[in-house]
């Protein structure tokens, strides 16, 4: 059933793109394309996380998220399909092992497949499934069951077995993501539900787990990981844990960005209901807690989950992928509160109420994971949520440029400049608008922007002198091409840039000497060889231009002014 129902949701996904951070993690990662590289980059150091939104400095360790993209990206290339079906079937996965832990915890079976194929189709799950970056968040869940299933056993059963199951799920959770470091809680609170006796194997395993967890923070220590720090002000906790009960329960609007969901400064009547009914429902649940002790758990849970990133502000603000291994929790609750009321009637009144819901978590899923496949519409959708992010516009500009809507893109990038005017990509990629519109001046003057901000970009300093040189101000393109080379004396475009620059100013032999230096630089490029080319047959050395000339065939097939170029050489012969 759940195999049928998540295909039913999430088909779309194995059409989707890759999107948002996908394009830098994945397409743009030279570092997953060979081992040596993966290893040096991703199990030898951290990856540094920061941004200009929200003020804080850190890094992450999570080289077995980072291992799930290379042996994707050895096996499907750059076939986005691929990838999603990892997520979809981690999700899958998940749902099963929820499935598994509650009937060991001797929960019904029906109450335990109605919270396995609710959390499934939770519309707040959709950006750890349809997003392929969200997947450390599966990838640590997965392994943070298989470890209670496992230490579970160990207790009951005894043997190394179980035992050493234990300690490397538990590792792996840990290496999948931080989040793995509350399996020691969460282990805690299912021991309690489970009511189990002390024992020699309950000591031997709880010993286990914290070894586990102690030895990925010393491979944490080693490489050197910074770690988050700064608790949240009393009120920001509130607004941020609203907010994620809001989305797990009824997310109308969703983003995928979500720095600007409230203003701590402003009132948040709603956000205060909404904490004194969930404190209501805990106390009532920690008075009722010998009848009813999953109502508790399932709160508790959520609580124990949700609370890294309720308390601590300089993590990454709200997202939705947070409340991902927190979620089951809030689903257990409400299937518990179905077994509370003695009366029939009312019993099936609160039944009645949870099919509603479920009907609208399917159709809010499959809508959001509509979202996830197309870009625009992502970013579109989530600017209804979250209007004030300028990382939002600049990302819905950049998905319309690339489908060619480029007036669009302009309103959009001349937005996000409106929101955040220390926004250096924003301009150059308004820049990259108004040259592709041929608006030169204007795209000048947002170039000049974006190197005010941010001097040493080279991509915008190429583009910069493509401009400076389409308007006469040749002096200003040497100057950017030169100060391109500084930075990166191999980058053969400045090379190619400035040898075009040379040969339209006559300068044949600097021109010639910058498309060789380029040429040696093991370019892909068929430019250079077609200049260079060129400047041969004018200059009476055909030999040596038709060898270059049939170097850009191999690299640009069937080019027609090569083609004419040769046919000109073999003319004159």
């Amino acid at each position: 059933m759940s195999g049928f129902l998540i295909l039913v949701l999430y088909w779309r996904s194995f059409t989707s793109p890759f999107v948002y951070d996908d394009l830098e993690q994945i397409v743009n990662n030279p570092n997953l394309s060979t081992w040596a590289s993966f290893v040096q980059r991703f199990l030898l150091h951290p990856v540094e996380l920061t941004t200009s939104l929200l003020g804080y400095a850190g890094s992450t360790y999570r080289p077995l998220f980072w291992f799930s993209l290379f042996i994707d990206r050895a096996l499907w290339g750059l076939d986005a399909g691929g990838y999603h079906a990892t997520n979809i079937a981690l999700h899958l996965a998940n749902s099963n092992l929820v499935f598994a832990l509650l009937r060991r915890l001797k929960m019904p079976v029906l109450p335990a497949a109605a919270v396995c194929l609710l959390w499934l189709s939770l519309p707040i799950n959709t950006e750890v499934v349809a997003w392929i970056s969200g997947r450390s968040y599966a990838l640590c869940t997965l392994f943070v069951l298989v470890c209670f299933l496992s230490a579970l056993n160990s207790i009951r059963d005894g043997g190394w077995t179980w035992r050493l199951a234990c300690f490397f799920a538990a590792v792996c959770a840990g290496l999948s993501h931080e989040l793995g470091i509350l399996i020691i809680p969460l282990l805690l609170l299912l021991l309690l539900l489970v009511e189990e006796q002390r024992s020699k194997n309950l000591f031997i395993t709880l010993a286990t787990v914290a070894l586990a967890a102690f030895a990925v923070e010393a491979v944490r220590f080693s490489v050197k990981v910074k770690s988050f720090s700064g608790l949240a002000s009393f009120k920001w906790a509130g607004l941020a844990f609203s907010k994620y009960l809001a989305l797990t329960l009824f997310p109308l609007r969703m983003s995928v960005e979500r720095s600007t969901f409230f203003s701590p400064g402003q009132s948040h009547p709603w956000s205060l209901a909404a904490v004194v009914c969930f404190v209501i429902a805990f106390g009532y649940a920690v008075l009722r807690r010998r009848n009813h002790p999953t109502l508790l758990g399932g709160l508790t849970w959520f609580l124990i989950c949700i609370a890294p990133f309720v308390v601590l502000t300089n993590y990454q603000g709200l997202a939705e992928r947070f409340a991902y291994l927190a979620s089951i929790g809030i689903v257990v609750a409400i299937i518990a509160v179905c077994s509370i009321p003695n009366q029939p009637l009312l019993r099936n009144f609160l039944a009645g109420i949870i099919v509603l819901w479920a009907v609208w978590n399917l159709y809010r899923t499959i809508t959001r994971v509509a979202d996830w496949a197309d870009p625009v519409q992502l970013f579109a959708h989530s600017l209804q949520a979250t209007p004030q992010s300028p990382s939002l516009h600049y990302n819905l500009a950049y998905s319309q440029k690339v489908k060619g809507d480029l007036h669009a893109a302009l309103d959009e990038y001349q937005r996000t400049i409106q929101l955040d005017s220390n926004y250096p990509h924003a301009y150059a990629s308004l820049g990259d608008v108004y040259l592709q519109l041929g608006s030169f001046n204007d795209a000048q003057t947002a170039y000049k922007q974006a190197l005010a901000q941010a001097p040493d970009d080279i991509p915008t300093l190429l583009n910069s002198g493509t401009v400076d040189q389409s308007v006469g101000s040749t002096s200003e393109a040497e100057a950017n091409y030169q100060r391109a080379l500084q930075l990166d004396p191999s980058s053969s475009a400045a090379h190619v840039n400035l040898g075009v620059l040379y040969m339209r100013e006559n300068r044949s032999n600097d021109a010639a000497h910058q498309f060789t230096i380029a040429i040696d630089q093991k370019t892909k490029d068929p430019i250079p060889y077609f200049n260079l080319a060129v400047l041969y047959q004018q200059s009476g050395r055909p030999d040596q231009a038709l060898a270059l000339y049939k170097r850009v065939l191999e690299l640009k097939p069937n080019d027609e002014d090569t083609l004419a170029n040769i046919k000109l050489l073999e003319q004159s012969h």
